[in-house]
């Protein structure tokens, strides 16, 4: 019974994709450094690209990397862009959060270069 079931579930699921057509590619994530101000995201993820000569991560970016994840840099979490610094728009200015909370950061640019976010369209 069960067997039949999951069978026919996955065959309804089958019936239901093909009915709404292709689906579009997400789009790829770009670093939270590249969203100008007042644009909103979701956050996809913290990435770090530091390998050392050896091919281990560098500990003082593994530990920064923990610290965004921390704070509530994590896979889902929306944020907005509110601020740049003066000059060289260091650091840059972040509220992350939504229904459970909203918290305010100033990032340096080597931290928020290593958060990617899916950027919100922009009307």
């Amino acid at each position: 019974m069960l067997a039949r079931l999951a069978e026919s579930t996955s065959l309804d699921a089958a019936d239901d994709a093909r009915e709404r057509g292709p689906v579009a590619p997400a789009p790829a994530p770009v670093p939270l450094t590249r969203l100008p101000r007042n644009a909103t995201g979701t956050v996809a993820g913290v990435r770090v690209e530091a390998l050392g000569p050896d091919g281990m991560l560098d500990p003082d970016v593994e530990r920064m990397a923990l610290r965004l994840i921390e704070i509530g840099f994590v896979q889902g979490a929306s944020l907005r862009v509110i601020a740049f610094g003066q000059p060289g728009d260091d650091p840059i200015g972040v509220r992350v959060g939504g229904r459970g909370g909203v918290s305010t950061f100033a990032l340096r640019r080597a931290e928020a270069a290593c958060v990617q976010v899916w950027p919100d369209k922009q009307s």
